[in-house]
């Protein structure tokens, strides 16, 4: 298991946290549903983050597989990177959930 996944979400999860909450606020949603979809993007964000950060190396040899990919000798950094672009992969899913949901969904503004 390597932090640094963890250490970048301590910094991502709260700018997509106040990215969520800004964007609710200014669409005048109601307080509730304000926090609800911050807590919700953000538990989401770090979640995703924390997830590479423990199953890095199935997860990077599973994407490989995917992609058609030899990952018979893997860089370091190759490693960091993809584990990094994991969790900000889930953090832009849950911040495109959050989007849709207020946008389309039963609780969109009127």
């Amino acid at each position: 298991m390597t932090l640094l996944p963890v250490l970048a979400a301590l910094f991502v999860s709260p700018v997509a946290v106040a990215l969520v909450y800004a964007d609710a606020g200014r669409r005048d949603l109601s307080r509730r549903y304000r926090t609800a979809a911050a807590a919700a993007v953000g538990s989401a964000s770090f979640g995703g983050f924390l997830v590479a950060a423990v199953y890095g190396s199935g997860l990077f040899s599973a994407s490989h597989r995917l992609l058609g990919l030899p990952a018979v000798a893997v860089t370091p950094l190759d490693f960091l990177l993809s584990l990094l672009l994991f969790g900000l992969a889930g953090t832009a899913l849950a911040v495109l959930g959050y989007g849709v949901a207020s946008r389309l969904g039963p609780l969109a503004a009127s």
